[in-house]
Formats: structure tokens, sequence, C-alpha cells
């Protein structure tokens, strides 16, 4: 007697976003940390991972690292604003995303961020509904104005025009 079992390899991917801010400052420097783990209960190999970062966004770098567990980063570190990526992992391997750029300084709005990761072909994933994770900050718009004002003298005469000088910056 033959029994043949057709093996399905079987990982729960969860993405999680760390946004520490629910506010962007345009002008200023932002951050998006991600983490992808496998809660198995199979080891994945080739799981891909994307990150669209909003185009408010220049400056975009990322870094990916295994921070828990054993597994390999595709790449390990890029630039620009769509990452695309792929991840081996463990069960109970945690791949952690650092992603940083700085707010266009003209940006309004809102800033959403939405990381994917999804498990190759030939794979299943009991719980897809943790596959992906949005952060959303707020931009608030801030200046910071000075005023000066000088008549370029130490001193002045009286019964003499005075010519003042207003700077605003």
């Amino acid at each position: 007697a033959t029994d043949t079992d057709t093996l399905t390899p079987q990982s729960d991917l969860a993405v999680t976003k760390m946004g520490g801010s629910a506010t962007a400052v345009p002008g200023s420097p932002v951050s998006f940390p991600v983490t992808v783990s496998n809660n198995g209960p199979s080891n994945v190999t080739a799981a891909t991972f994307t990150d669209t970062v909003p185009a408010a966004v220049t400056g975009v770098a990322w870094s990916c690292s295994i921070t828990t567990g054993v597994g390999l980063c595709g790449s390990s570190l890029g630039s620009g604003n769509a990452i695309a990526t792929t991840l081996d992992l463990s069960p109970g391997a945690t791949a952690t995303f650092a992603v940083s750029g700085t707010v266009s300084p003209g940006a309004s709005g809102t800033l959403v961020n939405t990381a994917t990761a999804g498990v190759p072909a030939g794979w299943t994933d009991p719980n897809a509904g943790n596959n992906s994770a949005t952060d959303t900050d707020t931009v608030v718009r801030t200046s910071d104005l000075a005023v000066t004002k000088t008549d370029g003298s130490v001193s002045e005469v009286p019964g003499t025009a005075v010519s003042y000088t207003v700077t605003v910056s």
C-alpha cells in the first residue's frame, strides 16, 4: 500500500507598522518602521514585501535586518519610494525595516503608508488579514516667523527724519 500526501507549506506572515507619531511636519524627517513576522508553522522562502512610501516624502532610504530568529532579507539596503524585496523567514523570525525620508516642504493633507507581505506560490497563509499594515500621519504645517526692525543707527537727532528697515523671515 502507498500513501501519497502533497506537502503544502503554511506560513502566517504578519506585518506591523510602528509609526511613533500621528503627525508629520513639512521639511522635517519622518520614519515608517515596519516588521514582518512568520508565525509559522512552516519556513517561508521568497515571501514578498512591498512598501510604497508617499510621494510627499523625499530622499527615502531603507534597510532590512533579521531581528529575531533565522532569516534572510533579499535586499538589506535600498532607496526610493517603492520598496520591493523578498524574505526568507523561519517560524518565529522577524524582519525589521527602517524606512526614513524627509517630508516635502510643500506637503499637506495626510501621509498614508501601507506595507504588505505575501507568501509565494505553493504556500498558504492561514491568516491573510494580518499581511498588511497602514500608518497615517496628518501633515501639520508650521512656520517660525521672525521680524527685525532697524534704522541702522545707534542714536538719532531730534527733529530729523528716520528711516526704518523691517525684515520678515
